[in-house]
């Protein structure tokens, strides 16, 4: 078996949740090819036993290159078994931790032609010492919005790393 993991993180958090699930896989006896979008290939049929993107949100969008590869590469993604997660500092919420809950997600799906088998949700990681000027500020905003951390010195990851587990498992048990 081998799996394709693309994974689009702006802080390395994404990247960080890629390289736990490519563990797991590894661990598996699969082998996992992990891309960042920005390299990522286009895609030919039957390369790929199973496809997973990841990608972080940022002042409620993925990344500009996310959309164009998914139509791009949508026949493929399509038929073969595919699965998607999102990391979005506001999924540490409970009304915001899952694919029909996560606003953000929830739109993206809505105009996409590419329709996953799976998704997961999970909250990202709070460090404000890695943001610039511009998002620190902008992210203290947002969580003083939200009721959260508002301390410029917090670090706090909110992900839950069992969901994180289980979500691994999920993949693992897809099908066509």
């Amino acid at each position: 078996m081998k799996y394709l993991l693309i994974y689009s993180s702006r802080f390395g958090y994404t990247k960080k949740i890629a390289q736990k699930l490519e563990a797991q896989w590894t661990a598996a006896g699969i082998t996992v090819n992990l891309v960042n979008l920005a390299d990522a290939p286009i895609l030919h049929s039957g390369e790929y036993d199973k496809i997973i993107i990841g990608a972080s949100i940022r002042y409620g969008h993925y990344a500009a290159a996310l959309a164009p590869w998914i139509i791009r590469n949508q026949l493929i993604l399509n038929s073969t078994p595919s699965a998607f997660y999102s990391v979005s500092i506001l999924a540490n919420k409970p009304h915001r931790n899952t694919p029909q809950t996560h606003t953000y997600t929830r739109k993206f799906f809505a105009k996409s032609p590419w329709q996953p088998q799976t998704i997961g949700i999970f909250a990202g990681e709070l460090h404000y010492a890695r943001y610039n000027l511009i998002d620190r500020y902008m992210m203290r905003l947002v969580m003083k919005l939200n009721k959260g951390e508002t301390n410029l010195n917090a670090h706090i990851e909110y992900t839950d790393w069992k969901k994180v587990r289980e979500f691994g498992e999920q993949i693992l048990k897809l099908t066509n």
